[in-house]
């Protein structure tokens, strides 16, 4: 495939266009020209891989901002988060979470103080991988072969620890979903336990097996939240959607 009317568009012209700022010439030939449409297709597709690399890259870390909320970073450090908070909206919104949800928490867990854990909120970084996720949880057999709601898992990072989370219909349950919970980056799953809740209604409560699944079913279609929480560390994960679009 060749421009129809060359000499084709440049990158320059076509990310102008691309930004809504390009002149009417440039419009028309894009309308016009399919080979100069496939090139401006490539390069949004790059653009939008390298903006989300980029994207949040100078933000603190959930580790971080845990302790800021716990009052644990050096004066220094926390100045300077201090500052990025009064700038950024997304780690305000992350940090004012955090605080909520760990005072809602605080009459329900049977936990030492905090300041001996590492309190991270995880980050959602992908929604459905292509190929699948290498070390999937090992399925029960009443939900192996199950279709999932989603296309994929979905990938949660707070740290070097990776939640993946697949949601499907509970077999045994008509009109209710279960969870599925692989976790890694941990070197000891005995003390892990992951909670649930649900408008600020404990769900439940088990534990995370050896290899670091686990399933919870009979859920209700709903926006959850859940943690895991051992010896040294929680991982939060809001707003969960299970059996909901929106």
């Amino acid at each position: 495939m060749a421009c129809i009317a060359p000499p084709e568009l440049d990158d320059t012209a076509l990310l102008a266009y691309m930004d809504g700022e390009a002149d009417p010439q440039v419009a028309a030939h894009l309308e016009q020209c399919p080979h100069c449409r496939e090139k401006a297709r490539v390069l949004a597709r790059v653009q939008h891989r390298l903006t989300a690399q980029l994207y949040r890259l100078i933000c603190p870390s959930p580790l971080e901002l845990g302790e800021y909320h716990l009052g644990l970073l050096p004066r220094d450090q926390a100045a300077a988060l201090a500052r990025h908070l009064a700038e950024c909206p997304h780690c305000t919104r992350e940090a004012v979470q955090l605080k909520d949800y760990l005072e809602q928490l605080k009459p329900d867990l049977a936990m030492g103080p905090l300041e001996r854990a590492r309190v991270l909120v995880a980050r959602l970084i992908s929604g459905a991988p292509s190929g699948g996720l290498v070390g999937q949880p090992a399925l029960a057999p009443a939900y192996a072969g199950v279709r999932g709601d989603q296309e994929g898992p979905l990938i949660y990072q707070a740290d070097d620890v990776q939640i993946a989370i697949e949601v499907h219909e509970d077999v045994d349950q008509p009109g209710r979903h279960a969870i599925l919970g692989l976790v890694t980056g941990l070197d000891d799953f005995s003390e892990l336990q992951v909670h649930l809740w649900q408008a600020a209604q404990r769900v439940a409560t088990l534990p995370v097996d050896e290899q670091g699944n686990f399933v919870i079913p009979n859920l209700a279609p709903a926006s959850y939240e859940l943690m895991l929480s051992g010896p040294a560390i929680e991982v939060h994960i809001q707003d969960l959607k299970v059996g909901t679009s929106g």
